[in-house]
């Protein structure tokens, strides 16, 4: 009888253990937890498209884009002084922007009728040119009045031979109406259609 009394009083502290332990564990997950946006926004896919009209028959493949750490995310960056970033509170992108600048890419080249076909890696597409997308901006520019900056770097990759048939930065600055939320995402969507509109003309008139 001793012994088992002694027994119960060891698993006593080690069950009380246990618990807080688990306890602590939900507690750290619960505070590392990112919260989720008030608002979702997606991007308007271009349908108008300027310069030349003539129709390529080749297949392009628009690969993942490359970016910064720093735009490599959902949430929408606002670029002050200093070079610093952060990012507009309780709104976000609807997918990781890199994704979204792939998918809006592919659509606006599908829109545009200039091509023969349009996709991206996976799609079993037998590929005549790579467009190559570095999303070098991607934000609201807040060190002046406030403004969307949107900085696209494009190669066109021949696939056969593995050369650059040519390169091209578009670089786009839309007017936004205030640095809320809501006019900051129009501006931006104005200044993104606006460049992948141009990245379609251009390797339409490149091809």
């Amino acid at each position: 009888m001793l012994v088992a009394v002694h027994a119960d009083r060891r698993m006593v502290p080690a069950a009380a253990l246990l618990l807080a332990l688990a306890l602590a564990g939900c507690s750290t997950l619960g505070l590392g937890s990112t919260p989720k946006p008030d608002a979702i926004f997606d991007l308007a896919v271009p349908t108008s498209f300027d310069g030349a009209a003539k129709r390529s028959s080749a297949q392009l493949l628009v690969p993942s884009p490359t970016t910064s750490d720093a735009l490599s995310t959902a949430r929408i960056a606002v670029r002050a002084g200093g070079g610093s970033i952060s990012y507009l509170p309780g709104v976000s992108w609807s997918d990781q922007l890199p994704s979204l600048v792939q998918t809006n890419t592919v659509r606006a080249f599908e829109n545009s009728g200039r091509f023969r076909a349009v996709g991206k890696p996976g799609e079993s597409l037998a590929i005549d040119d790579q467009v190559i997308v570095d999303v070098r901006a991607f934000e609201l520019d807040v060190t002046g009045s406030p403004a969307a900056h949107v900085t696209l770097g494009v190669k066109l990759l021949d696939e056969r031979t593995g050369k650059v048939r040519a390169t091209q930065v578009f670089d786009v600055n839309r007017p936004a109406a205030s640095d809320r939320p809501k006019d900051a995402i129009a501006a931006i969507n104005q200044a993104a259609s606006a460049a992948v509109a141009e990245v379609v003309s251009w390797t339409a008139s490149a091809l």
